[in-house]
């Protein structure tokens, strides 16, 4: 959705075998070029750790937004996967263009428009990356009608966002046809198990179900999940809940990409969540430091710091080392 009002002060107020491969690599990868992401302020453009913000929304009613969102980029050292509606596809899409480094074009469309599947081939040939966030849906996300969308993603190699869990609601007096559970983590299963290609990303890792979504990222190698929303803030006196869910580091209670080894031991099971914000730009500072402070409650090592906050997505997207 447009971001005219706060998301996050709205909602205060209110194992396929055959992929594991690529996989293993981009996990392997990663080790390999960990960095330490410590606490503190962001850091500062020129640094490698640049930070790769999944869920930044298109503002189409503000007239600055794309500048806004560059000097933004220039002082964290950000990138951001901007989520655009269908209608602002051209406005973005000659951003992107102009400015790589720092935005990324995702397309928002309709699951249940007519046309979604021509508007999914446009975006591709304007060179979108993926798609999101997908939401308001009027069946779950595994109805056979929306597999025609899955499939042209799989033959992309696409990111799909999809929102997961509990929705805000924006008309309190009139009737609506919206409803949380068509949205639940667990219908992404079958997504990613049916197209192994598409990396399955769930945006609020389906906030309350944490522990449906956790179970479901860890067999499946191609499904991640952001922590934007709600839930960083209602938990900020129990961080440490999320090793519950996220439980089998060090374990052999995992699918088989996690027996690649770094010099700190397994990885993480952490690294199955990256960064989104979701919220207004000027809040986004808070969003990193509400992650840090996730990072500090858990006691996550520094690859897996790195890992969420901007490894992951800048290997699946292909950014330069350092972006």
């Amino acid at each position: 959705m447009s971001n005219q009002l706060s998301r996050r002060k709205f909602l205060g107020n209110a194992g396929a075998v055959t992929a594991i491969p690529g996989w293993w690599s981009l996990l392997r990868g990663m080790a390999h070029n960990a960095v330490s992401l410590g606490g503190g302020a962001a850091a500062s453009p020129g640094t490698a750790d640049r930070i790769v913000d999944m869920h930044v929304h298109f503002d189409e009613k503000n007239r600055d937004f794309i500048s806004d969102l560059l000097k933004l980029s220039e002082r964290l050292n950000l990138t951001a996967c901007l989520l655009t509606p269908f209608s602002d596809r051209k406005v973005v899409a000659e951003a992107a263009k102009q400015h790589p480094s720092q935005i990324v074009p995702f397309g928002s469309v309709d699951l249940d428009a007519p046309d979604v599947v021509k508007q999914v081939e446009e975006l591709h040939g304007m060179g979108y990356r993926g798609l999101g966030e997908l939401e308001f849906v009027k069946k779950p996300y595994n109805d056979p009608s929306y597999l025609p969308v899955y499939e042209v993603a799989n033959r992309y190699g696409w990111i799909v966002l999809f929102h997961t869990g509990i929705v805000l609601r924006s008309k309190f007096d009139e009737p609506e046809d919206v409803a949380s559970g068509r949205m639940r983590p667990i219908y992404l299963e079958e997504i990613a198990r049916r197209f192994p290609k598409i990396t399955v990303l769930g945006a609020h890792c389906g906030n309350p179900e944490y522990e449906w979504a956790a179970e479901i990222a860890r067999w499946n190698p191609n499904v991640f999940f952001d922590l934007s929303g709600s839930t960083l803030t209602k938990m900020q006196g129990r961080l440490a809940d999320f090793q519950k869910f996220f439980w089998w580091s060090g374990t052999e209670w995992h699918s088989p990409e996690w027996k690649v080894k770094t010099p700190d031991g397994d990885l993480s099971a952490f690294i199955k969540i990256v960064f989104g914000s979701d919220t207004d730009l000027r809040e986004i500072e808070s969003v990193v430091n509400q992650y840090r402070a996730l990072f500090d409650a858990c006691a996550l090592p520094a690859h897996t710091r790195k890992m969420i906050m901007g490894g992951t997505l800048a290997r699946l997207l292909g950014l330069p080392d350092g972006h």
